[in-house]
């Protein structure tokens, strides 16, 4: 064979093998994953035409050379929230409303000249915007406060979270739940008065008491306060409540704690019910615990169950709190968690090097992702989702909170979160002054690019559990970069190609599209397969694939 000839060859072979499936390494292939679960017997999940997330194994029966892997936002801005008449700070504890195309963003500031300290002296604004980006207050003018009326404030004091109610309970929209009180001067807001939440002491030791509330709103600006506490139970920073389509009930996340001496502290419970006019809502009280002298009681324990607290893999002194849980409306059975982490210093010597150990409850925090089917059950994945900033870059390193809410524009999702170059501590500590706040940001997110399922450029693959789907054409949700290529192999309920459809008919997908559509040589078109048991069954390298879905074209 002349020189030239061999060399073309070689050179040719080396192209095409590029252009080919990936051959999976490790002895691992189409034939020896399909053995695995060929011997199927069961029903196929029934999806319908609705968005698979690929958060967990739920839609991966069998893999080789794959990676579930979390994914942080593909950008963060700063946001200038506005501040009216001497009121000098943003604070945490944020939600976000999509209200007609319009974000509504709730959150806390504090009157410069304010007598309170600590949560107590926050006051719920709200401001409005178009864009995400560029924010107006709300006229709501309703409260004097440092000798104006003129500004957003709509409940003073109060520390929770809005929600919109698709019922409407009590022709009201617009729903609150959360702590009022926390006061030691008369409250200027008539709704919070005969609320608790507060300290109080007895034989020389510190107690708490207090109460979770619900307010209501037709505007989202005028609000009226159930007369009943809906939870007789002190539980801190932002609590939660939320509408649940899939159960058709009310959804409140509450800050737990574990009892005294423990060193895992704080941690979430969860309570569901049918109605929101009706309080108190359903508890298991203990009979050895003893009401305050206004009739409330202290931390919320063992009364309602925990969906998520720290464990093994956490730091012995690692406290889980304000969880930011949202049921993904834009896929099915979805839940995403935005948990603040907290790792306080408690006991720990630094022997002068810094801080640590100085202080008590004060340490870092970060905000990690957990994921759920049923908002219950949670998978915390243990790498920062939001981690904070660097130490040298503006006395960094300090606490992240992430708000409640999401906000879908286009093929993108926005949220917000509140970072403090300051560790989590009382603001009575000397040092936190010379230190700042770098306030609200927005986290700008590729839909449902939360968690992925990862190939690299030696390639993987993955099988589905047997499927039944509607629809005529198969869509991902996948990255592949300039690199990278994915391919779709269709297989019966035994894993068992089907005509028309295998690997070596199938056309590969590239590049990076919320929507790719899959193709064979004879077209995309699966209508055929529509409503019997299948598999997919998907081989790709350098790619991240984020989701999938049958549609109706």
């Amino acid at each position: 064979m002349k020189r030239r000839q061999f060399l073309s060859r070689t050179i040719g072979a080396s192209a095409l093998s590029l252009y080919r499936i990936p051959v999976i390494q490790a002895g691992s292939n189409s034939s020896s994953i399909s053995d695995k679960i060929r011997q199927w017997k069961g029903n196929p999940i029934k999806i319908g035409d609705r968005k698979q997330l690929f958060i967990d194994k739920k839609f991966i029966a069998a893999s080789h050379g794959v990676e579930l892997i979390t994914n942080p936002p593909l950008s963060t801005r700063q946001i200038e929230m506005p501040l009216l008449n001497g009121m000098a700070s943003s604070g945490g504890y944020s939600t976000v409303l999509d209200v007609e195309g319009e974000y509504w963003f709730y959150y806390h500031a504090r009157p410069e000249h304010s007598s309170q300290k600590g949560h107590q002296a926050y006051m719920l604004c709200l401001s409005k915007s178009e864009d995400g980006i560029h924010w107006r207050p709300a006229e709501v003018n309703r409260f004097k406060v440092d000798g104006s009326q003129r500004n957003n404030i709509v409940a003073p004091g109060a520390i929770g979270t809005v929600f919109i109610d698709p019922k409407k309970t009590l022709d009201s929209r617009y729903w609150f739940l959360g702590t009022l009180g926390e006061r030691e001067e008369p409250p200027i807001w008539e709704a919070a008065k005969d609320t608790y939440y507060r300290r109080y002491y007895k034989e020389g030791h510190a107690y708490h008491e207090g109460g979770i509330y619900l307010l209501h709103s037709t505007d989202g600006m005028a609000w009226n306060r159930l007369p009943d506490v809906a939870l007789p139970l002190w539980c801190d920073t932002q609590n939660q409540c939320l509408y649940d389509q899939r159960i058709d009930k009310y959804v409140a996340y509450l800050r737990g704690n574990n009892p005294a001496g423990m060193k895992k502290r704080r941690n979430v419970r969860r309570i569901e019910v049918d109605r929101l006019d009706k309080a108190p809502w359903p508890y298991d009280e203990n009979p050895n615990r003893k009401r305050g002298p206004n009739g409330l009681f202290g931390n919320l324990i063992d009364e309602l169950p925990e969906v998520m607290g720290a464990n093994g893999l956490d730091p012995d002194a690692t406290d889980i709190y304000t969880p930011c849980v949202n049921p993904y409306p834009w896929a099915d059975d979805a839940y995403f968690a935005f948990p603040a982490v907290y790792r306080h210093y408690d006991g720990q010597n630094s022997y002068g090097r810094d801080l640590r150990g100085k202080y008590s409850n004060h340490g870092p925090v970060e905000v990690q992702l957990a994921v759920s089917r049923n908002g219950i059950e949670f998978t915390r994945f243990r790498r920062p989702y939001l981690a904070s900033g660097l130490l040298d870059e503006d006395k960094g390193g300090g606490d992240v909170y992430m708000g409640v809410g999401m906000i879908k524009r286009g093929n993108f999702v926005y949220h917000y979160f509140h970072e403090d170059t300051f560790p989590h501590g009382p603001t009575t500590y000397p040092y936190r002054e010379s230190f700042s706040s770098k306030g609200m940001e927005v986290a700008i997110h590729r839909l449902d690019g939360f968690v992925s399922i990862d190939a690299g450029p030696s390639g993987g693959e993955l099988v589905t559990p047997p499927i039944q789907f509607e629809g005529n054409r198969l869509n991902l949700n996948i990255d592949c970069g300039a690199m990278g290529e994915a391919w779709v192999e269709i297989q019966d309920a035994h894993a068992r190609p089907i005509s028309g459809y295998s690997f070596n008919e199938s056309v590969s997908v590239d590049r990076n599209g919320i929507a790719q559509e899959v193709w064979w040589q004879k077209g995309p078109d699966v209508s055929e397969l529509a409503g019997q048991p299948i598999r997919l069954h998907v081989k790709m390298r350098s790619a991240k694939l984020f989701a999938f879905q049958f549609i109706k074209s």
